[in-house]
């Protein structure tokens, strides 16, 4: 486990990265899966502005199950969006069309958080894409999707550990046992995995 003082730096970089990127705009959203780092940055982003988190997926999926939690649990304000069937087959085209190439796991995976920015209304998307680290032709993927992922920003091309992330979410006081959730890629949390396949 890192030291308090490497924990403590790495939550003022991280709202430092957050206070950057949203100084200035009214409205801000956040690609919510429930994991550990989306539900890290929730917590830095609530502080600085009215933060909505944009859960996308099937009901009952584990996302949506996170985030209802963290709605009654962590008092967050959640929206939904239910993806049905044709909803992702018709996202994962447009990621297709919009970035040739991309690795079919990518594309997948970038499926629920297209689904959210659907639902943007002009609001800044923040995401928690950063662990495990993207590779570069998901990084372009993100880049041209205009979303902003705190954690990679701050991680200055290092990678960062879950247990860093996780360390940091403690000290901020997330209970334990959200600390713990373990990764899930962003199609299986969605629930929409096998309809891609």
């Amino acid at each position: 486990m890192a030291s308090s003082r490497h924990v403590d730096a790495f939550v003022r970089r991280l709202g430092d990265g957050i206070a950057r990127e949203i100084h200035g705009r009214s409205r801000v959203a956040l690609a919510y899966s429930g994991g550990l780092a989306s539900t890290l940055i929730a917590m830095i982003a609530r502080k600085r502005c009215a933060l909505d988190c944009v859960v996308a997926g099937v009901d009952g999926s584990p996302d949506v199950l996170a985030a209802k939690a963290a709605k009654a649990h962590l008092d967050y304000r959640v929206e939904y969006v239910v993806i049905g069937r044709e909803d992702a087959l018709r996202i994962r085209a447009q990621i297709v069309r919009s970035h040739p190439g991309l690795p079919w796991r990518d594309v997948h995976n970038l499926v629920p958080l297209h689904a959210t920015l659907e639902r943007a209304d002009g609001r800044t998307m923040l995401s928690g894409f950063g662990v495990p680290q993207p590779g570069a032709a998901m990084v372009a993927a993100l880049r041209r999707a205009n979303v902003v992922w705190p954690l990679h920003t701050i991680a200055r091309g290092t990678t960062l550990s879950r247990s860093a992330v996780q360390s940091a979410a403690a000290a901020l006081g997330l209970p334990p046992e959200w600390a713990r959730v373990s990764h899930r890629a962003p199609a299986e949390g969605a629930g929409i995995r096998d309809w891609l396949r």
